[in-house]
């Protein structure tokens, strides 16, 4: 990684999910880094018959495509589709699986569902690789985030896609510990890395010191932080933990410890 080494000796919070954070805490760490790891979003899987009746169809090859926007959606497929001891998702060959980024697809491939197309990390990225169609010859199936963004649906619908978007998990915040609310107001951290807007919207509600860098994981989330009032953020080269790293490292550098 080119980017200079920090100079802060304050601590570095990570507010990802519970089970989200752990490569990402340990890239930090590799490059000399205190890392605390406190979720300010918790994940729930949607059990609904809407899901299970999707992954149903889905599995009757009633779709051309599968559009998957993150790592907790194939976790959610898979609870509402299997029943086995090793759970896999089945999609028929006729189906074409679309990922959003390098960590969905791996979660694909190890679900037994391999991508074909693979976009680099954001929804706006996903819309502009896949080819428009002649309207009604697509039918893709979309489970997200209930708090998902328009983006991918409106951007696909937009190139013909005839759309059945589900709820996949639901995502809801989570309160900081008293403590580190309270030392992330004062500035006790050199940075704040937020992975989603809610996150960003979440961190502001609680408040960030100024000398505190702000992170953000690609532009929704930056503009979130910057629509939020949190200090001018410092947005990630690409939406991925190794860029992640790179900009904290590049924003602690350029502050005082």
């Amino acid at each position: 990684m080119s980017a200079p080494m920090p100079t802060s000796s304050r601590p570095v919070l990570v507010t990802r999910p519970t089970g989200r954070a752990g490569a990402l805490v340990t890239l930090l760490e590799q490059q000399g880094l205190v890392v605390e790891h406190r979720p300010l979003v918790r994940l729930t899987l949607e059990g609904g018959a809407e899901l299970a009746a999707a992954c149903e169809r889905l599995a009757a090859g009633a779709y051309t495509h599968l559009v998957v926007t993150s790592r907790t959606t194939v976790e959610a497929l898979l609870a509402a589709s299997s029943t086995g001891t090793a759970p896999r998702l089945v999609i028929p060959a006729t189906t074409q699986v679309v990922a959003v980024g390098t960590g969905t697809a791996e979660a694909l491939a190890a679900a037994g569902a391999p991508a074909s197309l693979v976009a680099d990390g954001s929804g706006a990225a996903l819309v502009e690789m896949m080819p428009p169609v002649a309207d009604g010859t697509a039918e893709a199936l979309l489970p997200a985030s209930a708090a998902a963004s328009p983006t991918v649906p409106e951007g696909l619908a937009a190139k013909g896609y005839r759309l059945e978007q589900v709820i996949a998990y639901r995502p809801g915040t989570v309160p900081l510990p008293a403590a580190t609310a309270d030392a992330l107001r004062r500035g006790e951290y050199g940075a704040i890395v937020l992975t989603s807007p809610m996150i960003a919207r979440a961190a502001a509600a609680v408040g960030v010191h100024g000398s505190t860098a702000v992170i953000t994981i690609g532009g929704p989330t930056d503009e979130a932080a910057r629509a939020a009032g949190l200090p001018t953020p410092v947005q990630a080269e690409a939406p991925t933990d190794d860029a992640l790293v790179g900009a904290v490292l590049s924003a602690l550098a350029s502050r005082p410890s």
